[in-house]
């Protein structure tokens, strides 16, 4: 999978918060996993390119302007003309964006591939809890964050505490939004046994009112009046995010009391070698947010196993899973209470270690970016679908998706619209000759045996795959096929004027088997047995006959509404003898126990008869070539390594049946030992 990941924050250069943690942890174990990644974000000085630990880095210099409007929307100009070259070079198939700064939303006119949302904290939701003034830019970051989560195809959340206030701001509903945690950073954040604790309170992340910093700071003042030694770490920029708009360190002095300044440290912003460091040398670690959505030093503070305090009013509560760390949010004699609390188990239990535990069982990037995987995957499966369902229904979309089959040759689709149809999406993974079946179509309707036809006029082409879209037939009971249909489907005329097709796919399985000495676990002597009893069958007189055959009538491909019977799944339909689809209903229908039930294959053979110059040899050899088709495909197959033939899928449909039978037909076990 080609996957981009868009924000302006990607480590080193633009480390400004969470999503840069999270982009870069993602983008590398999406590597990891096999995958190509672009990330396009921010140059601070220029455009530049580079490629870093597998991950292909897209820096865009956002210029000064006028404006801070005008700059950032020439700076999404800027991504929309990256985004539409590489789309244009088929190296993206998906495309991730935060909420934050909707900076695709002027792609979204050229986009052909499916775009993925990760909220993390929408403005909406920010100006919630922070008390500031973006300027002139607000109303239109406002609108395009909505226009984005409109128009996504999938929308994903890092908790359900986000997910709950984005469904009320946003009026989402809960379906449309899927809640998977954000990976951990598990490479910089570790227990360090070698570290002394010493009588630290630690906060980490941007010093702003919505972190809680200002309650901190009044419950400081608690905290100090109990503890009087104890050291107060605030690790974090500065901002002007705050009720006053000044510094917010300045504003946290103003509330503290004079005589405990002496115990307050500002460190500023860090790497993260450093503050792994001071979250293995504090006792406790305090993150009050009035909101945050699953804030990443948490997760780091937890890998050290420090003990800590966090805000009930966020995803903290499904991270730390301990009412006891959970401070009602804004309260600052419950945040004082819970952090003193903290400080005397820290006395007896030092390290938390239910807490790496869980960062290394819960929220590994491994696990979790796997997660990720899958939902990108149905992403891509559900945008590819509803382009086909709108090919034929210009105005539908996809409610829901079930994949029903998935084989070498083709994927099954059972789908429902939102206006309530129910449709069947077939999806070739090979190559189908349409003409055919198209041709199968009216030579049946003509002799009044029904047929399930696609509703689109002509396969579907989408990025050079083939599509059918088909009106679902309820099947109300397994129809128990009759031996009078199956021979009204036999003896119609399906004589045509077309070059045979068949015999030139199965020379090319024989061909490129032949000189094969060894087909890994299959004994030498059962490819041997096929690859002579086609050299000798193909060359029967009744293959030089062009008729055509379904190929695959089989109980699954004949269905009953209760009134009518359809045959379906015509894109094995090919030209061969008259007596091709005979052995296809016998070996299919008519075999039990690995042989074949002699009062059906005498039926249909004297019922054809009949009507048709067919010597019981030709009826021999038309049974012996399908089971030669069959089984030279399979080893052919398993021999690519398209398949395996003894995987449990494999064993259901077991070549040792068709071989068994193959024998028989070829005349017993003294035939297959001379092979």
């Amino acid at each position: 999978m080609n996957i981009c990941l868009v924000h302006e924050e990607y480590p080193s250069e633009t480390n400004f918060g969470g999503i840069a943690t999270y982009q870069k942890i993602s983008a590398e174990e999406y590597v990891r996993q096999g995958h190509n990644v672009i990330v396009i974000c921010r140059g601070l000085t220029k455009d530049y390119e580079y490629t870093e630990n597998g991950v292909k880095v897209y820096r865009l210099f956002k210029e000064e302007c006028d404006s801070k409007l005008e700059a950032y929307t020439k700076y999404r100009k800027k991504i929309a003309d990256l985004l539409l070259k590489l789309q244009s070079e088929n190296k993206i198939d998906i495309i991730e964006v935060p909420d934050w700064g909707a900076e695709t939303v002027l792609f979204e006119n050229d986009r052909k591939v499916p775009l993925v949302v990760r909220l993390h904290t929408p403005l909406k939701v920010w100006l919630n809890y922070n008390r500031s003034d973006f300027g002139d830019v607000t109303e239109k970051m406002l609108e395009w964050e909505n226009e984005m989560l409109l128009k996504a195809d999938l929308v994903t959340c890092c908790s359900q505490a986000l997910k709950d206030i984005i469904c009320d701001e946003f009026e989402i509903e809960e379906g449309n939004i899927l809640v998977t945690p954000n990976p951990a950073n598990i490479t910089n954040f570790t227990y360090d046994t070698t570290v002394i604790k010493d009588d630290t309170v630690v906060f980490a992340g941007s010093m702003e009112e919505r972190k809680g910093v200002l309650v901190l700071a009044e419950a400081v003042n608690y905290i100090l009046e109990k503890y009087p030694n104890f050291k107060i770490q605030f690790i974090g920029k500065d901002t002007t995010r705050n009720n006053k708009n000044i510094s917010t360190i300045e504003y946290v002095k103003e509330i503290i009391f004079d005589r405990f300044l002496g115990n307050l440290e500002f460190k500023g912003q860090l790497e993260n070698s450093e503050l792994n460091h001071y979250f293995n040398k504090a006792k406790v670690g305090v993150f009050p947010s009035i909101f945050d959505n699953f804030p990443y030093t948490v997760l780091e503070s937890m890998t050290t196993g420090l003990q800590i305090v966090g805000s009930h009013n966020s995803g903290m509560r499904e991270m730390l899973k301990d009412v006891s760390a959970l401070y009602i949010s804004g309260d600052a004699k419950d945040l004082a209470e819970k952090v003193l609390a903290k400080i005397e188990l820290s006395k007896s239990h030092p390290i938390n270690y239910e807490n790496i535990k869980t960062v290394k069982n819960e929220y590994s990037a491994k696990t979790v970016c796997a997660k990720m995987l899958n939902l990108y995957e149905n992403a891509l499966r559900k945008y590819e679908l509803t382009k086909v369902l709108q090919s034929v229904f210009p105005n539908e979309c996809i409610s829901e998706f079930v994949r029903e089959f998935n084989g070498v040759a083709n994927e099954v689709y059972n789908v429902k619209t939102e206006s309530g149809k129910k449709i069947i999406i077939k999806k070739y993974t090979r190559n189908v000759n349409f003409y055919l079946s198209d041709k199968l179509y009216e030579l049946y309707e003509a002799n009044d045996v029904k047929v399930v036809r696609p509703i689109n006029s002509k396969a579907i082409n989408l990025n050079n795959v083939y599509y059918n879209v088909f009106p679902y037939v309820e099947s109300v009971d397994k129809y128990h096929i009759k031996k009078e249909f199956l021979l009204r489907l036999l003896l119609c005329d399906r004589k045509v004027d077309v070059q045979e097709n068949l015999m030139e796919k199965c020379d090319y399985f024989y061909n490129s088997l032949k000189d094969v000495l060894e087909l890994n676990c299959v004994p030498g002597f059962e490819l041997n047995l096929v690859l002579k009893t086609y050299e000798k069958v193909r060359n029967s007189r009744i293959f030089k006959e062009t008729y055509l055959n379904h190929g695959d009538i089989s109980l699954g491909n004949v269905l009953s509404n209760g009134e009518d019977i359809y045959l379906i799944d015509f894109d094995e339909t090919l030209v061969s003898s008259f007596l091709y689809d005979f052995a296809v209903i016998i070996i299919k229908l008519f075999v039990e126990d690995n042989k074949v039930k002699e009062e059906y294959f005498s039926y249909f053979k004297d019922e054809i008869q009949k009507q048709n110059q067919y010597s019981d040899e030709d009826f021999s050899d038309s049974i012996k070539f399908y089971l030669c088709k069959i089984l030279l495909e399979k080893f052919y197959l398993h021999y690519t390594k398209a398949i395996d033939l003894f995987s449990p899928r494999q064993q259901n449909d077991c070549y040792k049946k068709y071989l068994n039978i193959l024998i028989d037909f070829c005349g017993g076990k003294e035939f297959a030992w001379e092979c």
